[in-house]
């Protein structure tokens, strides 16, 4: 059963009564299945914002616990696109800026989703923009490698994206929407500011790469 205790089954069957009762008899919510989740990386991951909200009810539950990859229950709704679960987790002291396996903090999991509307309620929290994850991407690399244009916009200019930040392997936001023919971000990053003869390893500008 992987794991999955009886708190478990009553969030994946969404029975709200069940989960009610459980926790009523002191059922533990921090307790984690095979995958290291718990009960409110499950009742996240399906989208269950009452469920969430009985499980946040409970001061015992902590809201930063991490599953096998890492992610908290914030990392999860960043990537499902759940404004409503987000807004819940931040006001219950969720970690905006906590980082998974690879670095990356919600941001940068909503940027590669291309989920708009959780990452302008992570602008209004005051996440970090400027986290670098693995090989030293920010959301601004995985939004622009994405192609998701109004992410990108949003960044740069709610957020102050560094417009010319490099990988570890040099390359830039323009770099990477080059690569991946990703033109209409290759423009509006222009038009922001973007340093077109910035040079990658191997001393390739964005227009080498995009030729």
């Amino acid at each position: 059963d992987g794991g999955d205790s009886l708190l478990h089954h009553a969030v994946t069957l969404a029975n709200d009564e069940a989960v009610k009762f459980l926790l009523l008899n002191n059922a533990n919510p921090n307790l984690a299945n095979a995958r290291g989740s718990t009960a409110l990386h499950v009742a996240t991951e399906r989208h269950l914002k009452p469920t969430v909200e009985l499980l946040l009810g409970r001061r015992a539950t902590n809201v930063n616990a991490k599953d096998e990859d890492q992610y908290t229950a914030l990392h999860w709704t960043a990537q499902n696109g759940d404004e409503a679960i987000a807004r819940l987790l931040l006001d219950r002291g969720a970690a905006i800026n906590e980082t998974d396996g690879r670095g990356r903090t919600p941001a940068h999991i909503a940027c590669q989703h291309g989920q708009e509307n959780v990452i302008r309620v992570l602008l209004s929290r005051g996440a970090d923009v400027q986290v670098r994850g693995k090989d030293d991407w920010t959301a601004l690399h995985l939004a622009a490698w994405q192609g998701h244009l109004g992410i990108v916009k949003l960044l740069v200019k709610q957020a102050g994206a560094d417009v010319d930040g490099q990988t570890t392997d040099g390359r830039t936001p323009l770099h990477l929407a080059s690569q991946r023919g990703q033109y209409r971000v290759a423009r509006i990053l222009i038009e922001l500011g973007a340093n077109v003869h910035m040079t990658s390893m191997g001393s390739h500008t964005p227009l080498h790469v995009a030729a």
